[in-house]
C-alpha cells in the first residue's frame, strides 16, 4: 500500500487505523487514558508516518505527550472564552484568527489549536476571534491583534487576498503569521507570512474525481458542493476537479452550489438539484457533516441514495447515517478531518520563533479511504471528526450542552 503526499488511490481503512479506533484511541492525545505514540497518531490521522515534514513530526510529538488534568481544565476554559491566561507565566501571546467559526468542525479545530498551545509553557496567553464570515471583521480582528502586539497569529483565512495587506502589516510588526487548511491570502509564503499548512488541495480535487471515475460505469453526472461563497478552499479544489472531469469521457459536471458549510445549506442545495435531475451519480464536497443535510434531502424527496460521495473531512455523523441507510449503492470516500492543521500551523510559528527552520509550505499527507462499518461511534458527538486528535472525554466536555 503506497503512502505519501497527495495519494489518490481509494483504499479501505488501514489495519492500524481500525485498531486505533477499536481500542478507543481515536483522539487520545491529551487524555488521562493510556497514551498513543506520535507515529500511531500520524497513521491514524494522515495514513502514513513516513517522509513526513519535520514540522508535522514535532506537532504530533507534542500532541501525543498529552496534557495534565489541570491543563485539560484550562483548555475548556480557553475554548469557552475569547482570551485566557494559561497560568504558566509565559511571555508569549498566541492568537487565532478564524474567518468563520460557527460550526462544529471549526470549534473542534479551535480546540486543537488551544490544546497544542498548552503544550508550550512559554505561552502565557491564548486568544481567539471569529469573523463570522465577514471580511471587514476579519481585517479588524487582525488589526486588533497587531495593536495588542501578539507574537503569533494562526489564520483560517477564509477571506483570501483581502487579508494580505493586514497580514503584511502583522509581519512588518514582527508577528509570525501562519495560514492553514488550504486558505490562501496571496503574496509570498515565507516572505509575507511564515508558512502555509495544507494538504495538496488541487490534488484533493483531482482525487475526488478519480475516486468517482474508478467506481462508476457509463455516463456520470457530478455535483460539486462548496462552503461560503467565494472561499479560497472550495475554489481551489473545484478548479482541479473541473480539470479532471474534462479528462473522463462521459463524465459531466451538473452544477456547483454553496452550502455555507452547514447541513441546512446542503439540504437546500441538494434539494434543488434533486428537483432538476432524475439521477445524480456523484457528489464531491469538503465537509462530511454538512453532507448529512444531503441525506435528509434524499429522504425528504423519497429518493434512493444510489450515489458516490467523495469528501475531504470525516465527521462521523455521516458515517452513522451511512450505517443506518444500509444501502450498498450509497458509497462514501473520505480523506481526513484536518482539524489538526491548526496545531501544525501553531507549531510552525513556535519553531520559527525559537529560531528553527520552517518551510514556506508544509505539505500534509492525505489518502482517500472508503467508509466501512465501525467508524460510527454514537458515544461521541456525531459532529466530530473521526481523525481528530482530541480525546473522547474532552469532546464530551466540549459538547456537553
Amino acid at each position: 500500500m503506497a503512502t505519501g503526499y497527495g495519494r489518490v488511490a481509494a483504499v479501505a481503512a488501514t489495519p492500524i487505523i481500525a485498531a486505533v479506533a477499536a481500542a478507543g484511541m481515536i483522539g487520545t492525545a491529551g487524555s488521562a487514558a493510556a497514551q498513543v505514540t506520535a507515529e500511531e497518531l500520524m497513521m491514524h490521522a494522515l495514513g502514513t508516518a513516513e517522509g513526513v515534514d519535520p514540522v508535522i513530526v514535532e506537532t504530533f510529538g507534542r500532541a501525543a505527550a498529552g496534557l495534565t488534568e489541570e491543563q485539560r481544565a484550562k483548555a475548556i476554559e480557553c475554548w469557552n472564552d475569547s482570551s485566557c491566561d494559561t497560568g504558566t507565566g509565559g511571555e508569549i501571546t498566541v492568537a487565532y484568527a478564524d474567518g468563520f467559526g460557527e460550526n462544529v468542525w471549526r470549534r473542534v479545530t479551535a480546540m486543537e489549536y488551544i490544546m497544542q498551545a498548552l503544550t508550550y509553557p512559554e505561552i502565557g496567553r491564548i486568544i481567539y476571534t471569529s469573523a463570522r464570515g465577514d471580511a471587514a471583521k476579519a481585517i479588524a480582528d487582525m488589526r486588533a491583534y497587531i495593536a495588542q502586539d501578539v507574537d503569533v497569529i494562526v489564520m483560517f483565512a477564509d477571506h483570501g487576498a483581502a487579508l494580505l495587506p493586514t497580514v503584511r502589516e502583522a509581519t512588518e510588526a514582527g508577528i509570525l503569521v501562519t495560514v492553514h487548511n488550504g486558505t490562501d491570502v496571496g503574496g509570498e509564503a515565507g516572505v509575507d507570512y511564515v508558512s502555509s499548512i495544507a494538504e495538496d488541495i488541487c490534488g484533493l480535487g483531482t482525487a475526488f474525481i478519480q475516486v468517482v471515475a474508478e467506481n462508476s460505469e457509463g455516463p456520470t453526472g457530478v455535483v460539486e458542493l462548496g462552503g461560503t461563497p467565494g472561499n479560497p478552499l472550495s475554489l481551489a479544489w473545484q478548479a482541479c476537479s473541473d480539470a479532471e472531469i474534462a479528462k473522463h469521457e462521459g463524465m459531466e459536471l451538473l452544477g456547483v452550489a454553496d452550502t455555507n458549510w452547514t447541513q441546512e445549506g446542503t439540504f437546500e442545495a441538494v434539494s434543488s438539484f434533486l428537483a432538476q435531475y432524475d439521477k445524480i451519480d456523484a457528489y464531491i464536497y469538503e465537509y462530511a457533516d454538512g453532507f448529512r443535510g444531503a441525506v435528509r434531502a434524499y429522504q425528504a424527496a423519497e429518493r434512493d441514495m444510489d450515489m458516490i460521495v467523495a469528501l475531504r473531512t470525516d465527521e462521523q455523523g455521516l458515517f452513522c447515517d451511512w450505517e443506518d441507510a444500509a444501502d450498498p449503492d450509497f458509497r462514501i470516500f473520505y480523506s481526513s478531518g484536518q482539524n489538526y492543521q491548526s496545531r501544525i500551523a501553531l507549531t510552525a510559528a513556535m519553531m520559527k520563533l525559537a529560531g528553527g527552520e520552517v518551510p514556506a509550505s508544509v505539505n500534509v499527507p492525505f489518502s482517500m479511504k472508503e467508509v466501512t462499518t465501525g467508524l460510527c461511534n454514537r458515544d461521541l458527538p456525531l459532529e466530530t471528526s473521526a481523525s481528530t486528535l482530541i480525546d473522547q472525554e474532552m469532546l464530551a466536555a466540549m459538547f456537553a450542552n
